[in-house]
Parts: structure tokens; C-alpha cells; sequence
């Protein structure tokens, strides 16, 4: 694994990608030659960047290898997405690079707004204006009525995960204390949203490096991995409060692995929004539909609970580079497997779980990593 500080910078894609790269191939004691393929995840390398076929930029890192590569985007989940086809390369070539990148920042805000907002449906989202804040707001007011959610419930979400970012050097947030009286201040985005709800605009990269072998005791197993999807508006569903694509995901990477919801020990989930935790605890079994909130207010999601969640700060304040948040997952989740994630080191590190979710549920990835099964 690699992955670069998320969070604003002035390294272009490329000097990002080949930091994230260089740290895997470091990590895994292995040389450039020795990779046989590679896949690279990027969402906004075109309009944000006027660079698309990122794969043959990335081949330019590694002269003269000539190596089968191709570029996965799946919005927000191009990183999970890469993940699982890499692992299904595996009986192609082994081993295989992900990279995932993103460079956001210094973009015009309404430029990067139009931009993002093409993971949305072009006829349907885009042309009445409905920005991802104004998608999520609606996840969120449904599930105030559905279930009794209560801002206080964001609150808790958004203040944890900055607790959290505040003990991991690699995230957007590290530099930064935020107090609950912060996030409660925060201004409205998209009502009932504030800015403490909404994840902040990153660059960033990460990589990993995947294989049928297990090269050292450091190495991670990879038990489960599923992608699914659904319609790509929020208007074509009848159900505003879970998300399809998530749950039948997380069923199908469960039974691949051969475990269930209550066997995980720690799980990355998707946090572009605050009620994006919540909705994915309850898509990922972890609670009843409506009882996420009730987990959040026991602190069993503290990285002293029975289910820390988003221990490196999440999407929220760790950072959401969007071609990288999928790997960054990953990563976080391998640090954590391994037991050197320093100050934020969980106790119980079995099971990990990464949720990686594209647009408002159309696309996820689900990954369930851990010891030998």
C-alpha cells in the first residue's frame, strides 16, 4: 500500500501518483519490473485537469515496461471499483498495481460543482441544478422522517470523524481541531446539511498492490469483494433512505467471505455527507434500518467501540480525492489490519470492511479483508 497526504496541493497528478506508487512498490519490497499489470482509478482528470488516458500517463512512470493497463471510472467509487477488477485480473497477471487519483483543488467553485456533478443523470439532475448537497439533504430529511434522525445525530457523526483525522498525518483534516461547538455552528448548505456535514475538496493518490501470493507476514487477505449498481438518479427511486446497490453489495462480499455484519471488527464507509454514515451503517447490516443513530449516540463507532468506523477520519475530514478515496480505504484499513496505525490503532483488528460508494448509491464497491480463513 501507499497513499499521499489528502488535501490541497500544488503536485500535479502525475507527481501524486508516482509518490503513492513509489511507497507501494517500497511496501511490498517489490521493483517496477515485477508488476505485470496495472489499473488506475480517476473521476475528474478531464475536466479538472484537461488529461484523460491516465493509464499510458502512468505507463510513462514506468518506461519501457509496456504493461496491459486500463482507467476505471466509476465517480466516487472509481477507486473500490478498481480494486475489484484488478482482483479479478488476478488469473491474467499477478501482481497488479491500483492507483487512484484526484487533484480538485484550485478548480472555480462553480466549475468544480458542474464537474462533480456529471456523476449525476445529465437530463434528470444536472439540468434542474441538483447538486450533491441538495441530493443528500434529501437522504437526510427522509430519514428524519422516516426515523426520528435529528441534526445532533450529524453532529455526532462529522465531530467523530474529525477526532479521528486529527490522529492521521495523511488526512485533509489533520492539521485542524474541530469542537462540537464548530460543527454546530457550522452554515446551512443544503438544509438540514451545514458545512461540518459536507466533505471537504481533496487531491490526493493511493495505491496497492494486489496478488494470489503472500509475500510476508504484513500482507492482508482479501476474503470478500463485490461491486453492484443502480439507477443513477435519486428521482427514479421509490426508497430515499438506503441504497440498493450498497446493500446488495455488502450480501454478496458477506457470503463471499463467509462472515456476517456482526463478525466485523472496523469498516471504512463512504461519509461524503454525515447522513451517508449513518444510511451505510444500515445498508451494511451493521444496524437496523433507523437504529444507526442509536450506535453512533452509544459511541460504539469511536475507535474505542465495539465497531470503530472511518478511523482515519473518513471522507468528511480524512479527505475525498475522489479516484483515490476507494484505494485510500484500503488503505486505511490494511494500516489498521497490520497494527501501525499509531495513536488511531484500534483494539479488535479480525475483520476490516471498505464501502465505496458512486454518486447517490448508483455504484458500490465492498470489501471485506482480514487474517487467514
Amino acid at each position: 500500500m501507499g497513499k499521499t497526504k489528502f488535501g490541497p496541493t500544488v503536485k500535479t497528478l502525475v507527481q501524486l501518483m508516482h509518490e503513492a506508487i513509489g511507497d507501494a512498490l517500497r511496501d511490498a519490497d517489490l521493483r517496477a519490473e515485477d508488476i505485470q499489470a496495472f489499473v488506475v482509478a480517476n473521476f475528474l482528470g478531464g475536466p479538472n485537469n484537461a488529461q484523460l488516458h491516465l493509464n499510458s500517463v502512468v505507463a510513462g512512470l514506468m518506461p519501457g515496461l509496456n504493461l496491459p493497463s486500463w482507467r476505471v471510472e466509476a465517480a466516487c467509487a472509481s477507486g473500490g471499483v478498481a480494486m475489484h477488477q484488478a482482483i479479478l485480473s488476478l488469473d491474467a497477471y499477478d501482481p497488479i498495481l491500483v492507483v487512484g487519483v484526484e487533484h480538485m483543488s484550485g478548480v472555480p467553485g462553480l466549475e468544480i460543482t458542474r464537474n462533480i456533478g456529471m456523476a449525476g443523470d445529465v437530463g434528470l439532475d444536472q439540468a434542474a441544478g441538483l447538486t450533491f448537497p441538495a441530493n443528500y439533504a434529501i437522504v437526510a430529511q427522509s430519514h428524519m422522517q422516516a426515523y426520528g434522525t435529528t441534526t445532533d445525530d450529524f453532529d455526532n457523526v462529522s465531530h467523530k470523524n474529525h477526532r479521528n483525522a486529527r490522529l492521521n498525518p495523511k488526512a485533509h483534516f489533520h492539521h485542524k481541531k474541530v469542537e462540537m461547538s464548530d460543527v454546530q455552528a457550522g452554515v446551512t448548505v443544503a438544509a438540514p446539511l451545514r458545512l461540518f456535514d459536507c466533505c471537504p475538496i481533496s487531491d490526493g493518490a493511493a495505491a496497492a498492490i494486489v496478488s494470489r501470493s503472500r509475500t510476508d507476514g504484513r500482507s492482508v487477505r482479501v476474503l470478500g469483494s463485490a461491486v453492484s449498481s443502480d439507477v443513477i438518479s435519486l428521482s427514479q427511486r421509490a426508497e430515499k433512505t438506503t441504497f440498493a446497490a450498497a446493500r446488495d453489495a455488502g450480501a454478496r462480499a458477506y457470503r463471499q467471505a463467509g462472515v456476517s455484519p456482526g463478525e466485523i471488527d472496523l469498516a471504512e464507509v463512504h461519509d461524503c455527507f454525515t447522513i451517508a454514515e449513518l444510511v451505510a451503517m444500515e445498508d451494511l447490516g451493521f444496524a437496523e434500518p433507523g437504529r444507526a443513530t442509536a450506535r453512533v449516540r452509544a459511541g460504539d463507532t469511536t475507535l474505542t467501540g465495539p465497531l470503530p468506523i472511518n478511523t482515519g477520519g473518513g471522507l468528511k475530514a480524512g479527505g475525498h480525492a475522489i479516484g483515490a478515496t476507494g484505494v485510500g480505504q484500503v488503505y486505511e484499513l490494511v494500516t489498521q489490519l497490520r497494527g501501525e496505525a499509531g495513536e488511531r490503532q484500534v483494539a479488535r483488528t479480525g475483520l476490516g470492511l471498505s464501502h465505496n460508494v458512486g454518486g447517490v448509491g448508483g455504484t458500490c464497491a465492498v470489501h471485506i479483508f482480514g487474517g487467514e480463513r
